[in-house]
């Protein structure tokens, strides 16, 4: 399934300018506002990562990737995957990690919404949506833990697989972080920002595009070999 934008640019335009407006008579700190717009860019990764997965290894391009380069695929599939979940892992740590005595700060969840609390803007939906993010990431942690951030001798030699959600919390998580930026976005003045469309020029779409050209030659191929 392609994934599409549908959005009402007048609407979005029209919010924008409103909350401009709302933020020149109330002060939002800079520093959240940065901070946001850095979370935000985290959380487009985490979807664009997604999209790609989703709609490189879907079953009709089976055939066609394990014509082409079935280890190479293979390789990316276990890339992206690592990726996707250390990436979701990071922005469910604390709003602060202590190192040597020294507070520092780490981009996440958490930490907007401190900040959020700090100037009277963490609503209750903010807070609901990103409760039931937070409740996703709990679900990875172990795995992240003990064998993607740290190997745990006696789990990574067990063979045991830790973690795993069911593909409803999975669709959930989604959903949600899309929810949470545009409110944020919104209560900020920053304004929302739809980021479940990630198709672009050189994408996985033309990617595939290009392969299925030569797929019916990669097939009489391997049927002369057999």
């Amino acid at each position: 399934m392609l994934y599409h934008c549908d959005c009402n640019q007048d609407e979005i335009l029209a919010d924008t300018a409103a909350l401009a407006l709302n933020k020149c008579v109330m002060s939002i700190p800079d520093k959240l506002i940065q901070d946001f717009t850095a979370l935000r860019d985290i959380l487009i990764i985490i979807r664009r990562d997604y999209n790609t997965y989703d709609s490189l290894y879907r079953d009709e391009n089976q055939l066609l990737l394990s014509l082409v380069a079935p280890t190479f695929f293979s390789d990316i599939a276990e890339i992206l995957n690592r990726d996707w979940n250390l990436l979701v892992g990071k922005i469910m740590d604390p709003a602060e990690t202590t190192v040597k005595n020294e507070k520092r700060e780490n981009l996440t969840i958490r930490l907007i919404n401190a900040q959020l609390k700090d100037v009277g803007l963490l609503s209750d939906e903010i807070y609901s949506v990103s409760s039931s993010i937070l409740n996703y990431g709990e679900s990875l942690k172990p795995a992240r833990d003990k064998l993607l951030a740290h190997f745990d001798r006696d789990i990574a030699l067990s063979g045991k697989e830790l973690g795993g959600t069911s593909k409803e919390d999975f669709d959930s998580f989604l959903e949600n972080i899309q929810i949470y930026s545009d409110l944020v976005g919104t209560q900020i003045g920053v304004g929302p920002l739809d980021f479940s469309c990630s198709s672009c020029s050189g994408d996985v779409y033309d990617l595939l595009k290009y392969l299925r050209k030569g797929e019916a030659g990669l097939i009489e191929q391997t049927a002369i070999k057999k």
